[in-house]
């Protein structure tokens, strides 16, 4: 059974408050272990690491390590995957970056986050790593969900009614879809197919986003999930998450923005973002 995980948000006056809740205590991260000491660490990077192969293509890290597989992988973790080397015969980096340009939108020049997608969804998702490969099948495009939806209602526009039903329960107003807030929010829920946290792919916060798209606030907050299957049950998991109820059922918020993605050939299938401001 896939485990499912939500997140909230919040932050006032530019004073940033991060409240993380784990459904089963999961967190996915696109970081790897800076250090390599277990024997047989490589094992768990062989996706992407090959100590021989590291070890001859670059001849000033053999002088310095020798055949040393701990050193080697030290060194490509630490340093190599950041300054773009290649660890293995069957990875790429810039050979990856550039073949798959929705990565390079979400992933920029953050060189290491294309090592950690393709170990850890890329190749499961049969995208290649080399050029010596056949030619790339385009990905797996990543659209907006608006399957098994009440005839004129989109996913979004529903979680939005039922978080409005919620706030009424409680004697709060309703909040005002805005425009702006949902473009970030879907371009959020876009991310969070790679990276499931309130941390964005590039390593800023979650609301950097806002300047991309002109929002000024003095309140705002956000939910994030992932897993849940259509707007009942990813709200019913927020309202039953105190973080998240907190921001679904704050006075001081009266504008939302919801976005949501299905991809097939990910781990969650659907990701979900909701933003408020003031």
């Amino acid at each position: 059974m896939k485990k499912r995980l939500f997140f909230s948000a919040k932050r006032q006056l530019a004073m940033l408050s991060l409240l993380i809740l784990v459904s089963a205590s999961v967190l996915f991260s696109a970081q790897f272990s800076m250090q390599a000491q277990a024997a047989g660490a490589a094992d768990a990077y062989a996706a992407i690491f090959d100590a021989a192969f590291y070890a001859a293509k670059y001849p000033d890290l053999k002088a310095v390590y020798g055949t040393d597989e701990t050193a080697l992988l030290t060194h490509f973790l630490t340093k190599g995957m950041a300054e773009g080397r290649q660890g293995n015969a069957d990875f790429d980096v810039h050979y990856y970056m550039s073949a798959y340009p929705d990565l390079k939108a979400v992933f920029g020049n953050q060189l290491t986050l294309y090592y950690t997608h393709y170990m850890s969804a890329g190749k499961a998702e049969g995208r290649l790593g080399h050029a010596a490969a056949a030619a790339p099948q385009p990905a797996a495009t990543v659209t907006a969900s608006n399957t098994a939806v009440s005839t004129g209602d989109s996913y979004t526009d529903q979680v939005i009614s039922l978080v409005n039903q919620e706030r009424a329960k409680a004697g709060l107003s309703p909040l005002s879809k805005d425009t702006a807030l949902s473009a970030a929010a879907q371009a959020r829920s876009r991310e969070m197919v790679y990276k499931q946290s309130h941390t964005r792919p590039d390593g800023s916060s979650c609301f950097t986003i806002f300047a991309e798209y002109g929002i000024g606030y003095h309140w705002a907050g956000e939910n994030v999930a992932a897993g849940q299957k259509n707007p009942a049950e990813v709200v019913n998991a927020w309202m039953n998450s105190p973080g998240h109820r907190a921001n679904i059922l704050n006075g001081n918020f009266g504008r939302i923005g919801v976005g949501c993605v299905q991809d097939s050939n990910s781990y969650y299938k659907y990701y979900w973002v909701q933003m408020f401001t003031d």
